[in-house]
Order: structure tokens, then sequence, then C-alpha cells
């Protein structure tokens, strides 16, 4: 068994991402440090305790998937058998996926809903999350 403890970040396609994490900054007042905004690389921020944004260079048309769309959403886990626990019920459920991968920060693991709306569910790697490789 595994308990969502809520949304890791949403995710946004974006043509200039340089562009719309200064509209988040200076329209929303959004703190975002300059130096984690880079051009062609996505930026990462938190708006209030639990939410955070991301948005992704895209470029692509405006349409399904493309700018102006919501890249996926990503879902937070605290242990790593909570990610094996859920490799088994998409395995269990025929259901494709590609993961956990391993990134420095994080192990990530990807699937689609029915819908083909794009899912993450993620394990941090900080001081309070259990994981092993």
């Amino acid at each position: 068994m595994f308990h969502l403890k809520g949304v890791h970040h949403i995710a946004l396609n974006c043509s200039d991402v340089v562009k719309t994490a200064r509209f988040f900054k200076e329209i929303l007042e959004v703190p975002i440090p300059e130096e984690s905004i880079v051009e062609g690389e996505p930026v990462y921020f938190q708006i209030g305790t639990n939410t955070r944004l991301g948005l992704h260079p895209h470029g692509g048309e405006p349409g399904k998937g493309g700018v102006g769309m919501v890249d996926h959403i990503a879902f937070s886990v605290t242990s790593r058998a909570e990610l094996d626990y859920l490799v088994d019920k998409l395995e269990a459920g025929n259901i494709r996926y590609r993961g956990p991968i391993a990134k420095p920060e994080s192990f990530s693991l990807y699937f689609e809903t029915p819908d083909g709306h794009q899912l993450e569910v993620r394990l941090d790697k900080d001081e309070f999350d259990d994981f092993d490789e």
C-alpha cells in the first residue's frame, strides 16, 4: 500500500520559459531567484506552502501537449517501498510506465491515465525521505 502525500508540482509547457518565469516573478510577485531563470532550462518555484510549478521549455504549437498546456502532474510519496508497490499495481493492471528513474534529487515513475494525462509519482531524496537505490 502507498499514500500520496500531495501534488509535487504541476508542469506548464512554455514557448519562452524566461518570459513566463518573469511574468510569475514580476506580475504575480512569486519569489523566483534570478539565477534559476536560465534560457532553455526548466524553472521550478514554490507558490505558498505546498504548491510547486514547473515551467518547461516547449517548441511546439499551442494545443494538445503543446505550449499553453499542462505537461504533467507530479505526486509525492514518502518511501521507495511505495514506488515499488505502485510499480506492482501498474504491472498487474497492464499499464505501461517508465521508471523508477534515479535522478540526482529524486526517483521518478511515469505513466498515463486512461485519457492520456501524463502523471509522475516522485520520491525526493532529502533528509525526511526513506530511499534506497
